[in-house]
């Protein structure tokens, strides 16, 4: 069963576009990596808590094949001074898909 890794970020503003360049170099190596599946980087959009930045949710095939990468590849953007990293795994529990997207779905 596939994992998400959540992983959201503290950037600090003067070190922004440093762990984005950060982000793309991972990026270029995890996403060749035995068991990985996507990424996505999503930033605050500026609404509600703004504690975290930026948030990476990256799909895997399982925990296991998201520890060997990450056990062999330290990621640049974990490196940045200022720069803060909270990542878990986690196992989907409920899915939920919106009703429009349901109904076209459906063969009629």
């Amino acid at each position: 069963m596939p994992v998400a890794l959540i992983n959201p970020f503290v950037v600090p503003p003067d070190k922004e576009e440093e762990f984005l360049r950060a982000w793309n170099e991972t990026t270029r190596v995890f996403s060749s990596a035995p068991g990985f599946i996507e990424t996505h980087l999503h930033k605050n959009a500026g609404v509600g808590d703004g504690t975290f930045q930026y948030i990476n949710i990256a799909l895997w095939e399982s925990a296991d094949a998201w520890n060997a990468t990450h056990g062999s590849y330290k990621p640049g953007e974990e490196t940045i001074p200022g720069v803060e990293h909270h990542p878990g795994i986690f196992q989907e529990v409920i899915a939920s898909k919106s009703i429009r997207e349901v109904n076209w779905r459906i063969p009629l």
